[in-house]
Order: C-alpha cells, then structure tokens, then sequence
C-alpha cells in the first residue's frame, strides 16, 4: 500500500509539473480551493489581471488567458493552488485542439 501511494504521489507530480506554464503560455487553467464557487474564482482572476475565459468542470477551476509573463505568480497571490497550462492540459485530456494550430 506504501508503495501504491508513493508511486502515486510522484505520477500526479510528474504530470503536474509538465503541464506547468511556460514562457509564451497565454491560457491558463486555475485551481483554486474546493470551497471556493465560480464567482470567487472570477474575481481572482480579476484580481491577477487576466480575462476569465470559461468556467471548469468543477466550481473551483477556471480558464483565465493573459500576455504578462507574471500572470501565473500573480494568480498564485490572488490564492490560486495551482496554474497549469490550459492548451497543454486540453491536449492530455482529449479536448479541444488550441485555435492558434489551424
């Protein structure tokens, strides 16, 4: 049982960290605390400059798009728990391809 944990807790690490936004990254996907609802998670985006985009699967997870490089940091002290690349999480989830690839 350990082990099913641990090789758990580092796949969910591993693939958390490849979907980290990188430089050039203008969508995000926003994970706030689960009691936050979407108006909450709206304003916080509000709050770091971006532009809401649509509203998650669940009431604490938000699409946000921004050009400043900053946005992911800014999103963090907003109260983010975590800031993901939007394109490159819709691509491992079988989604919608990004507009920019035609």
């Amino acid at each position: 049982m350990p082990a099913a944990l641990l090789l758990m807790a580092s796949l969910f690490g591993l693939m958390a960290i490849g979907l980290m936004p990188r430089a050039g990254t203008t969508q995000y996907a926003v994970l706030g605390p689960p009691w936050l609802g979407p108006g909450r998670m709206l304003a916080l985006v509000n709050e770091a400059d971006g532009i809401p985009l649509d509203i998650g699967g669940w009431p604490n997870v938000v699409i946000a798009r921004s050009d400043n490089p900053g946005f992911a940091t800014a999103l963090h002290r907003a109260g983010a728990w975590l800031v993901l690349d939007a394109v490159q999480l819709r691509g491992c989830l079988g989604g919608a391809k990004d507009p920019r690839d035609g």
